[in-house]
């Protein structure tokens, strides 16, 4: 017998999705429904003094509105929203996410980045496609922050999350984000992802596959 769906609201930098799932009685996650919107909340992140501007914190909640209301069919015993990089480390975070509560009634967990890393890790070891990797990594690249783990015998031992994420390393790096990027681009990306890893010590100390994922 499968157990009650559980929905999750992921409200990330870029893109705010909503899963919906139930245990099968086998113990398989079975997926019910599923849906990304972009809203990019995250615009203007990357300041000396982080702030979510007041476009970016409508698009967000029109957003939750909307995936709320993708969730009522499928009758989820619990709906758990959760917020990573760009609510984290906004100066006005606790408002957007008061505003969020006042409007529709739920709560935001703020996950810290050490728990957005691990919760990365725990996804995608669920992933069959990666079920006979014993040692690698992951770089998983949103728009605030870039989570990276090495697994070894598939359990976690290194787990960070860094400012990294391509909306704030854009502005931080290049200004406008609606213009052509130049043509040392990646250069200059490659060279501060380098120098940001070097910094905070991350190992690559694995012969190992790495997974690049995007979100």
């Amino acid at each position: 017998m499968s157990s009650p769906a559980v929905a999750v609201i992921d409200i990330g930098s870029n893109t705010i999705k909503v899963l919906v799932a139930r245990r099968a009685g086998d113990g398989a996650l079975v997926t019910e429904h599923y849906q990304s919107l972009d809203a990019r909340i995250s615009t203007g992140i990357s300041r000396a003094r982080p702030e979510l501007g007041r476009e970016g914190m409508e698009r967000g909640l029109g957003a939750i509105h909307e995936l709320l209301a993708g969730v009522e069919p499928f009758h989820p015993e619990k709906v758990q929203l959760v917020a990573t990089s760009a609510v984290r480390d906004a100066v006005n975070g606790a408002a957007f996410r008061a505003a969020v509560r006042a409007a529709t009634g739920h709560e935001i967990r703020l996950l810290t980045g050490e728990e957005e890393a691990h919760y990365i890790g725990a996804g995608l070891t669920c992933d069959p496609d990666l079920r006979d990797l014993q040692d690698f990594y992951v770089f998983d690249l949103g728009g605030g922050s870039l989570e990276c783990l090495t697994f070894r015998q598939r359990r976690v031992q290194q787990a960070l999350s860094l400012q990294l994420g391509c909306v704030r390393l854009t502005e931080r790096l290049f200004g406008d984000a609606t213009a052509a990027l130049p043509v040392d681009a990646a250069a200059r990306v490659s060279a501060e992802c380098d120098r940001t890893l070097s910094t905070v010590g991350f190992r690559f100390d694995l012969p190992a596959t790495a997974v690049a994922v995007g979100t």
